[in-house]
């Protein structure tokens, strides 16, 4: 369903004429906090269907873990491949996929 802004000031509008000045913001949060808990179970219901429906296709849980205080932009430079062997023409080698012949062929 698509709202789109005159849809919106005629609801708001609405609201304002039927709940008043000063009772609009307290009903405009429970609105939210109702539609929050709404979106909350959803999601649960619908990760627990997951689970139930297809148990080989989810993984096992990852731990919680803290977020990290280092810098993002901090990069393990020795993962990266060398940019002066791509620069030269040398491609980094890759892993054989079992596949016989060239990339991109589909014989």
């Amino acid at each position: 369903m698509n709202l789109g802004l005159p849809e919106i000031f005629v609801i708001l509008l609405v609201a304002l004429i039927v709940f008043g000045p000063q009772k609009l913001p307290e009903v405009a949060r429970q609105v939210g906090a109702a539609m929050r808990t709404l979106r909350e179970l959803q999601e649960n219901v619908r990760a627990e269907l997951d689970t139930v429906l297809h148990p080989d296709l989810n993984p096992e849980p990852k731990p919680q873990t803290e977020p990290s205080t280092s810098d993002p932009l901090d990069v393990d430079h020795a993962a990266l491949p060398d940019p002066e062997a791509t620069e030269a023409g040398t491609d980094v080698e890759t892993p054989d996929d079992g596949f016989a012949g060239p990339s991109g062929s589909f014989s």
